[in-house]
């Protein structure tokens, strides 16, 4: 069997995928729907590692291999927040939580979590979700009607006066 046969090659297209680093087992898009005014809670896993701190991030893909950083964390154990997002790692158990507050149907699209590496400023994708916002539902007004009972009131003047009537019997002076 020569070397370089057909079942030695790969294609082209997952060749660039490889040397791009956008072929991650297990980062398949995962849909999750909110409605607006909702907060987004997510949990991403990795191995936990020893050496020096990998910063987490969270991003919002624009592109199929490019994403603008929302949120990095800087050090472990502790939370940071960026205007509606917020990241906190906990690097022994291995996860990090990331919170999107007052959700806006804008905010749909593709967005991943990942480990980043800012010296090649690249990430490495952990979990990939594709957010859909709806707008937040509608409720009807509930009215609530009472019937007070009725009655009905018969004025009356005592005989031969026409100035001071009198009401259910009480007379007016």
């Amino acid at each position: 069997m020569a070397c370089g046969g057909p079942h030695l090659l790969l294609p082209p297209v997952l060749l660039l995928l490889l040397a791009s680093g956008s072929w991650v087992k297990g980062a398949v898009p995962e849909e999750l729907h909110r409605h607006s005014g909702q907060t987004l809670f997510l949990q991403c896993q990795y191995s936990p590692k020893t050496g020096p701190y990998q910063p987490k991030s969270w991003c919002q893909q624009t592109s199929p291999n490019r994403c603008t950083l929302l949120v990095t964390t800087s050090k472990t154990q502790t939370a940071i927040q960026q205007s509606r997002y917020k990241i906190s790692d906990e690097p022994n158990a291995g996860f990090f939580n990331i919170t999107m507050n007052q959700l806006t149907q804008n905010d749909s699209g593709s967005y991943w979590c990942g480990i980043y590496n800012a010296s090649q400023n690249v990430i490495t994708v952990l979990r990939n979700v594709s957010l859909v916002v709806s707008p937040a539902p509608t409720t009807s007004p509930v009215w609530t009607l009472t019937w007070l009972p009725t009655s009905t009131v018969l004025i009356t003047s005592p005989e031969g006066t026409s100035d001071h009537p009198s009401i259910n019997g009480s007379e007016t002076r």
